[in-house]
């Protein structure tokens, strides 16, 4: 985005951003930067050179899907949507460097590969968090809102054969105007043109989330 016709850094930069540029603005992935943590990973506060404020995923290497499968997917997926109501991917880092390590009782210099995405910052969090840990109560029209926006951004992403599998509120991110956006594809598929349904013997998801056939 720009302000004044006057480009941000953002704008300017690669999607594919350096490591060492990342550390940087988290403060080396500070805990004091940290917005939240889950089974993919954790993500961190990003400040830009210029103020700007972007929220950076730092997958975890204990994942319960291959890194390098979630990473695929969030990239591949999320890249393509453009819809006011999915959180937007503004760039990702998969960068190997040495490192040295203890490995069964010795050091030795290995390839780490670590794996980033970069997203909008969206100030308000998570639906969860303003339907279940703030003191006030969301107003009704509000709720309806985000009912709506929810099932608008739901829409667009399965008439591009696109299924998210684990929506849920702490997947819901909100805006200033309380708009609310979908985030993490790190489990979503994407189907086949022609395709209505498929065999899974893989069960990913949140319980009490997970449609009633695929679990």
């Amino acid at each position: 985005m720009a302000t004044n016709n006057k480009p941000t850094v953002l704008s300017t930069l690669p999607k594919e951003l350096p490591l060492d540029f990342l550390r940087t603005i988290t403060e080396q992935f500070s805990e004091n930067r940290v917005l939240g943590t889950g089974a993919f990973g954790t993500v961190y506060e990003g400040t830009m050179p210029d103020g700007q404020t972007i929220a950076v995923k730092k997958l975890a290497d204990n994942s319960p899907i291959a890194r390098d499968k979630v990473f695929n997917n969030e990239v591949q997926n999320i890249m393509a949507l453009h819809h006011e109501n999915i959180v937007k991917l503004v760039g990702f880092c998969h960068e190997g460097q040495k490192k040295v390590v203890l490995n069964n009782g010795r050091y030795i210099v290995a390839d780490i590969v670590e794996s980033l995405l970069c997203y909008e910052y969206l100030s308000q969090g998570s639906l969860k968090k303003n339907l279940f840990d703030v003191p006030h109560k969301l107003p009704w029209d509000t709720r309806f809102k985000i009912i709506k926006g929810i099932c608008q951004g739901l829409a667009f992403v399965h008439r591009i054969n696109v299924v998210h599998m684990d929506l849920k509120p702490e997947n819901i991110l909100l805006d200033d105007e309380m708009v609310p956006k979908i985030a993490d594809f790190g489990l979503s598929r994407l189907f086949g043109q022609e395709q209505t349904r498929m065999n899974t013997q893989n069960v990913v998801g949140s319980y009490g989330y997970i449609a009633p056939e695929y679990l």
